[in-house]
């Protein structure tokens, strides 16, 4: 029914956009704003060229709630886009073939997915050293457990920021929005998010991974194989028998940021052969040299497993923190190209204006999604 919705609302704003003269080339992409303004450009960019695109939006509707505006805008040209009214400008947000729209509200924004309340997910706790460690699973409203239809799997760090709106003064990831408007959009990409919690005090020694030399004190005792293992051994094995989800490393996938970003490369780099892919956002790769990089990763095998990598950092003025890390993500790409790593699996985004906090990764997540799942994917056969 809410795609049905979704279809009926992207019809009328191309009729309606017909009939106001707008040039019909590409998708319609619109903005519902909650704060009622009368008008709405969008400036649509470019990660890999210094094109860009202004549009003046056309007005669609309007109730008490709500404005929508709408326009066309080319995927294959750009990636980004920053919306404004008067004097308020959002930060670059994601655009591509999964982002129908933004909303846009006093307090935050998110991919417009058709309607949908806020998630809903369950909590397991598990046994994990001398503690136990909660996990969150979120599956879309559709889902239905005694149903042969099966799931892709994104397994996340931090679960604790990835659902309430509350999370943190930036607000979350906003990452089950972001999954149901790339279904919604592409009628295909179904997958359930299982965020594995890294707030109880641990959180540094939890997602460090112990692959050499620590350049920092105060990260030297990782227990970042602990924390894969735990995931690999425990997490997946729970998920496969307890949910409709495909078990094949083509449809598993892994993704974090900073301290997240660092873990969840590295449990994919360790375990080529159970997932697809990596998003590394912010990823605090500068805690091990380049030289460290390079002799670990020469010691994995990916000759018939290679994860696909993306790679996002921010370079924000003011943000100490990730332009620290922004350097090391920058030099990733070679220290993979040095191994051997093939090219055409490792993407990177940088942002120069972008900050260390939820915002920023709400903003860019949904391109990741971009990578990890793309719209001719087809399900195979569980394993």
């Amino acid at each position: 029914m809410k795609r049905i919705l979704s279809v009926v609302l992207c019809i009328i704003l191309i009729a309606a956009l017909a009939a106001c003269g707008e040039e019909q080339k590409g998708n319609v992409f619109f903005v519902v704003d909650t704060k009622c303004r009368d008008d709405m450009t969008a400036l649509f960019k470019s990660t890999d060229s210094d094109e860009t695109q202004e549009v003046k939006m056309t007005k669609q509707e309007s109730n008490d709630d709500s404005v929508t505006f709408a326009c066309y805008a080319d995927p294959d040209r750009f990636d980004r886009v920053v919306l404004t009214s008067g004097d308020d400008s959002t930060i670059e947000l994601a655009y591509n073939a999964y982002v129908a729209g933004w909303v846009l509200d006093e307090h935050r924004f998110t991919p417009y997915d058709t309607g949908y309340p806020e998630p809903k997910y369950e909590r397991k706790s598990f046994d994990y050293e001398k503690r136990t460690k909660d996990v969150l699973i979120w599956v879309p409203d559709t889902y239905d457990p005694s149903s042969d239809k099966k799931y892709s799997v994104i397994y996340m760090t931090d679960g604790q920021n990835l659902f309430n709106p509350s999370a943190t003064s930036t607000g979350s990831w906003g990452a089950a929005e972001s999954v149901r408007a790339m279904v919604a959009q592409t009628n295909q990409n179904d997958c359930i998010i299982v965020g594995i919690e890294n707030a109880d005090g641990w959180r540094d020694d939890e997602l460090t991974p112990d692959i050499g030399e620590v350049l920092s004190e105060d990260y030297k005792n990782g227990h970042g194989e602990y924390f894969s293992d735990f995931v690999v051994d425990t997490v997946m094995p729970y998920i496969n028998e307890n949910y409709n989800v495909y078990t094949d490393r083509e449809h598993t996938h892994v993704a974090g940021s900073s301290s997240g970003g660092i873990e969840s490369f590295y449990i994919a780099m360790a375990h080529p052969d159970k997932f697809a892919s990596v998003g590394a956002l912010s990823p605090a790769f500068l805690l091990y040299s380049d030289d460290t990089w390079v002799e670990w990763l020469s010691g994995q095998d990916y000759s018939e497993n290679a994860p696909f990598v993306y790679l996002y950092c921010g370079n924000g003025s003011g943000d100490m923190l990730e332009q620290q890390l922004y350097a090391g993500t920058k030099a990733m790409p070679d220290n993979l190209k040095k191994i051997g790593y093939p090219e055409d699996k490792v993407v990177m985004k940088l942002y120069e204006d972008g900050l260390h906090n939820e915002m920023y990764w709400r903003a860019v997540f949904p391109d990741y999604l971009k990578y990890a799942f793309p719209i001719t994917q087809t399900a195979t056969p569980d394993q």
